[in-house]
């Protein structure tokens, strides 16, 4: 017998949904996949959670997450505006709610994100987006006046008219079905294992520029500045035609995008402005087109504009932050015990199996994008009911022992590695993840061809890193000398 989430916890169910709320894709199938139910979990804790975030340890995700997939791997979640919804942290319900198109994808973002930023970026792509229904339109609208937006974007009907019609102004990945298929049918081709493989030289050149660089400077320089770094954004100029003379003002635009202490206002200046540079990109492709990516979408002539646009902006910064914080991590990893770099050093080919520890191992994007039942799902013998919010814990996941024996210790020889959630599942699965494993491979082995004694320059201790808060987690700064 399923037990409805209402008797998990002493909460009003009328209040919690009037609150509510990435194998191939192409083997995935875009209707209702069969949900994990073998293993109904315990009783709930008496009241909700926050999301875990605090780490005791670099290597190590917070110790509450083991204890919650350990007993309640399915459990109530709080989220920062008080919303309650659900905290996923076991690999079998992981895959079960990333692989099930009837959680569709909240475009309101991730569960670190402030929610009163990710509001008014929805609202400033509303007041875009004239096509929006008028019904939906007018409530936020109501929200905003009354001072509560970040409410409007738990209101069911609100949540339905995004469903239904996704936002000109969003990327495809925070759409579903038909958008999401049909975006993602143009661009799977530029980002399969073939065409990968067409890329490597290119890769090789960039990470050979990059040491080269190091080289010249001389120990000890910042890893993730000079190197990890570095190379996603060559490689995205490279790959999508942006003038090496613009870089500096693609870099810029990271960065004050993930700044934890801007406002929303903020946060929506720095989104239209990295919208207005893609525009200017697209502007210059179409009059002047390359070889590069973006002038054959530019001139496929299967997107429009905006999509142009949406799609310009998540591609050129989805290939920065994951790629550069997975370098620095994986460096970070391997150096910390002596043994993993020589045996990198000595056998260059199990940079394959390496590759794959390292993207379980450091699971640098903390969490999936928000996913929201839009019917009721049943999940583990849990009654998911429509409308409510379920938040992936990807470490969590990446950590579980019925998947990945003794998870804790750094293991690249572990046949199961490549099960990992890093890159999603499901229709959502990343779309740059055979490039993203190209450049770590490339990365890994020719930086410990050309710096065989690379070690820390600093204590361990004294590396700083990220804010435990942030989507994507890794070293600030990763002071190396050889």
């Amino acid at each position: 017998m399923t037990r409805d989430a209402q008797s998990r916890c002493p909460v009003d169910h009328a209040a919690l949904v009037a609150a509510a709320a990435p194998s191939s894709v192409d083997s995935v199938d875009e209707g209702k996949t069969r949900t994990a139910s073998a293993s109904p979990v315990s009783d709930a804790p008496p009241c909700p959670i926050t999301l875990p975030t605090k780490r005791e340890h670099p290597f190590e995700p917070p110790h509450e997450l083991a204890e919650l997939r350990k007993s309640h791997p399915l459990t109530r979640m709080r989220y920062e505006d008080g919303t309650l919804g659900w905290l996923v942290t076991s690999h079998e319900l992981a895959r079960a709610v990333l692989g099930d198109a009837r959680f569709s994808v909240y475009p309101g973002g991730f569960a670190t994100d402030h929610p009163d930023k990710q509001a008014s970026l929805l609202l400033d792509a509303i007041e875009y987006d004239t096509d929006f229904p008028d019904i939906a339109r007018n409530l936020v609208d109501g929200y905003h006046r009354d001072g509560r937006l970040t409410d409007a974007f738990r209101d069911p009907q609100v949540l339905d008219a995004l469903h239904e019609h996704s936002l000109s102004k969003l990327p495809f990945f925070s759409s579903d079905p038909p958008k999401h298929t049909r975006m993602r049918r143009i661009l799977s081709g530029y980002f399969s294992p073939r065409r990968v493989t067409e890329y490597q030289d290119l890769v090789e050149r960039i990470v050979a520029n990059r040491l080269d660089a190091m080289e010249r400077a001389g120990g000890p320089v910042d890893l993730v500045e000079a190197f990890a770094g570095a190379i996603p954004s060559m490689m995205t100029c490279a790959l999508f035609g942006v003038p090496e003379s613009e870089r500096g003002t693609m870099m810029r635009l990271f960065e004050a995008r993930a700044n934890p202490n801007s406002t929303p206002d903020d946060y929506v200046r720095v989104h239209d402005e990295f919208h207005a540079f893609c525009r200017d990109l697209i502007a210059k492709k179409r009059a002047q087109p390359g070889e590069d990516l973006l002038s054959n979408l530019v001139h496929g002539g299967r997107m429009s504009d905006d999509e142009l646009v949406a799609t310009a902006v998540i591609l050129v910064r989805a290939a920065q932050e994951t790629t550069s914080a997975t370098i620095a991590s994986g460096v970070f990893t391997l150096l910390h015990d002596r043994a993993r770099w020589e045996a990198l050093k000595s056998d260059p080919a199990s940079a394959v199996q390496v590759v794959e520890e390292v993207l379980r191992f450091t699971s640098v994007s903390q969490v999936s994008n928000i996913r929201r039942a839009t019917e009721d799902v049943e999940l583990g013998g849990t009654v998911i009911k429509a409308h409510e919010l379920v938040t992936v814990s990807m470490p969590a996941a990446n950590r579980d022992p019925h998947v990945f024996a003794d998870p804790n210790r750094f293991d690249p020889t572990r046949p199961s590695a490549a099960q990992h959630v890093t890159f999603s599942y499901g229709m959502h699965q990343c779309l740059g993840q055979h490039l993203v494993r190209q450049e770590l491979r490339t990365a890994f082995t020719a930086l410990a061809a050309r710096f065989p004694k690379l070690d820390f320059a600093v204590p361990v201790a004294e590396i700083p890193w990220h804010p435990d808060i942030r989507v994507v987690r890794g070293p600030q700064r990763l002071l190396v000398t050889w």
